[in-house]
């Protein structure tokens, strides 16, 4: 077989290993991408459940650094930026939701979560530059460059697909799903589905 995808990069000419850390970065990133454009797409919200894997994320890369801060070197803005989803949390255990001072609380609330939204493209930077160094290992910049326009793409077809998921699922594929439907979802025509 002569089909680089199909074995896998075992051509003898090429940069197999290369070219594996392009297709395997370009795919995870996009994977994820794709989760979170369809979810703003068809929702308009970041579900709390990435909230919470931002959290968890966070939380690794911040305990890694302190519990191993004698062979790494972390600047304290590093700190403070994977602190913020800690805070968040911490905000939501101490403080419960509503009470007296409903409006307080979610304006602190709120804020809390921009600042972690804001963050978050470094904590990816961080987590990337860990867990996908083949990434940055890529021997041009236009290959660099492919997988992000190709993340992109795909982060731009998950948003529309989730703004006009009624073009493509029904409402009965959410709840099959255990999903809330989104406000735009269609049930099918009698006798199908």
């Amino acid at each position: 077989m002569d089909d680089d995808l199909l074995t896998g990069f075992r051509h003898p000419s090429g940069r197999p290993g290369e070219l594996r850390g392009f297709f395997a970065t370009t795919i995870g990133v996009s994977l994820v991408v794709w989760d979170l454009a369809f979810s703003l797409g068809a929702y308009h919200t970041v579900f709390y459940y990435r909230l919470l894997q931002i959290f968890v994320v966070s939380a690794v890369l911040l305990l890694g650094a302190v519990v191993l801060r004698r062979h790494l070197t972390v600047r304290p803005w590093m700190l403070a930026i994977l602190s913020t989803p800690v805070v968040w949390l911490a905000w939501r255990l101490i403080v419960p939701i509503g009470g007296h001072w409903h409006s307080v609380y979610r304006v602190i609330d709120s804020a809390l979560i921009t600042l972690v939204l804001v963050t978050l493209p470094v904590t990816l930077w961080a987590v990337a530059r860990i867990v996908a160094p083949e990434y940055f290992e890529l021997s041009t910049l236009r290959l660099r460059l492919a997988s992000a326009a190709i993340v992109v793409v795909v982060a731009v077809a998950g948003l529309l697909t989730g703004q006009f998921n009624n073009h493509v699922v029904t409402c009965q594929d959410f709840i099959v799903a255990g999903d809330d439907t989104p406000a735009n979802c269609l049930n099918p025509p009698d006798g199908q589905k």
